[in-house]
């Protein structure tokens, strides 16, 4: 979160000076400086220092460099990593370096690791200070890349934009800013020899954030951030209304419709995946936060009579399952099912059974509980990472890119949204069931796949619903 400033001053080399404000960012790594004169500071590795008045990143500085301070220059003692914490940032400091005194040591901040600052804050922050930077000011904007969506990759792909209408290449980008990238090749220092130790260190997908600045999202998201950069999207074949197709209607595929709903008052979103199997390849999408239930059943009832009328026209019968979520506000979409008139829907309306030894009443459609939810996030994760499930739409990989671990379950980052997700989960719940009664749909389900998952979390999965 970002947090303005009015009201306080802070020490610089000048004296007290004013700063813009401070943001707050969780589940930094940071580490620990111990100097000679018994002072310590902890800062993220991006974070720059100065010797003998030049910046220098703290990932880049060792134990016995002289770092400048109040009192001189001091020797680092040691250097410690420390566990994952929320940091806070003073931006925008009075001061032509941005220069700020920390436990007596001169540090700089210049929207550093702007990529890690949430979205919503980035995106706010950015808007914020436009109007100066239009002006004339100046801003020194530092990172190391995160998500390819966030701000900050915003920034830098306009920066990257930098040929003219003749095709002459220019300083700047679209956007007046000059992109640097600072690759581990550049260091005077680092051969391959190093670069396979830090590899082994530190792991892959992390070296190719840090060292090779690639956009390879940091949080922990249920699917590797490798596969993720390999999820680019595509634009829809076909609109329909809000609904957006992706692919042509087979008449010989199986369509399999699921429906998250919403209150549809402007809130939550309400989600609904198509797939087709046993291709394994979405089809259509929709969702929308203000779409009454009533319509968003009718909605389902349409994209299957739109799948129903393809196939007849091919000469062959449709062959569709659709279902809800029946969880708290599905019990209404049921209703509103009901209410419709189950016989107007094309195909079969699907349900999972009740267990043996349950004593709840039955209910149509698929009630998502935390064990279920945790065993169609694996299935997720294997059919993605194992390129079998084929996902096209833009929105979905967005929201792919932020659905990550929280506690012992799986939900978007704050300020987005996994609607899309959690339907897409409920679509392949239903696919797990019919893998029972259809042989190429278990064929496919297990082809190429592994049958034990490790998910980004501290639990074990046995077993599948």
């Amino acid at each position: 979160m970002f947090a303005e400033n009015t009201d306080y001053e802070i020490l610089t080399p000048d004296g007290w000076k004013n700063f813009r404000g401070l943001t707050q960012t969780a589940g930094k790594v940071t580490f620990r400086l111990s100097l000679d004169d018994g002072n310590t500071v902890d800062a993220t590795a991006g974070h720059h220092f100065f010797i003998d008045n030049k910046k220098i990143k703290l990932c880049d500085l060792k134990i016995g460099d002289l770092i400048d301070t109040v009192s001189g220059p001091r020797y680092i003692k040691s250097i410690v990593e420390q566990a994952p914490t929320t940091v806070y940032d003073i931006v925008e400091v009075d001061d032509p370096d941005h220069k700020f005194i920390v436990n007596g040591c001169f540090v700089t901040k210049n929207c550093d690791e702007f990529a890690f600052v949430p979205p919503n804050i980035a995106s706010e922050f950015w808007t914020s200070i436009s109007p100066t930077l239009s002006t004339g000011g100046k801003a020194i904007i530092t990172s190391t890349p995160n998500s390819d969506e966030d701000q900050f990759a915003q920034i830098w792909n306009e920066a990257n934009k930098r040929e003219d209408e003749y095709g002459n290449i220019q300083d700047l980008g679209k956007n007046g800013f000059h992109p640097y990238k600072a690759h581990w090749s550049d260091h005077p220092d680092r051969d391959e020899k190093w670069a396979n130790e830090e590899r082994a260190r530190i792991g892959e997908e992390r070296f190719r954030r840090e060292h090779e600045c690639e956009f390879l999202v940091f949080d922990e998201t249920l699917i590797n951030s490798i596969s993720l950069l390999d999820l680019a999207g595509v634009e829809p074949v076909m609109k329909m209304g809000q609904v957006r197709w992706y692919k042509k209607i087979d008449p010989e595929a199986t369509y399999i419709i699921s429906l998250d709903p919403s209150l549809g008052t402007g809130g939550d979103y309400a989600g609904l995946e198509v797939i087709e199997i046993p291709s394994f390849e979405q089809t259509a999408e929709w969702h929308h936060n203000a779409t009454p239930i009533q319509h968003q059943v009718r909605i389902l009832r349409d994209i299957a009579k739109y799948i129903e009328d393809q196939c007849n026209q091919a000469g062959h019968g449709a062959s569709i399952y659709y279902s809800v979520e029946n969880n708290a506000i599905g019990e209404a979409a049921l209703v509103a099912i009901n209410e419709l008139g189950e016989d107007t829907y094309p195909g079969l309306f699907l349900s999972e059974p009740i267990k043996k030894g349950h004593v709840r009443r039955f209910r149509k459609g698929f009630n998502t509980t935390h064990k279920s939810k945790i065993s169609a996030c694996a299935k997720l994760k294997q059919l993605i990472e194992n390129k079998a499930l084929k996902i096209y739409s833009k929105p979905l990989v967005s929201q792919l890119k932020a659905f990550v671990a929280k506690g012992l379950s799986f939900e978007a980052k704050s300020g987005e949204h996994d609607d899309l997700v959690s339907s897409l989960l409920l679509n392949l719940r239903m696919i797990m069931m019919l893998q029972d009664w259809d042989p190429s749909v278990y064929e496919k389900m297990h082809e190429h796949v592994s049958e034990e998952t490790i998910l980004p979390m501290p639990i074990y999965i046995s077993g599948m619903l």
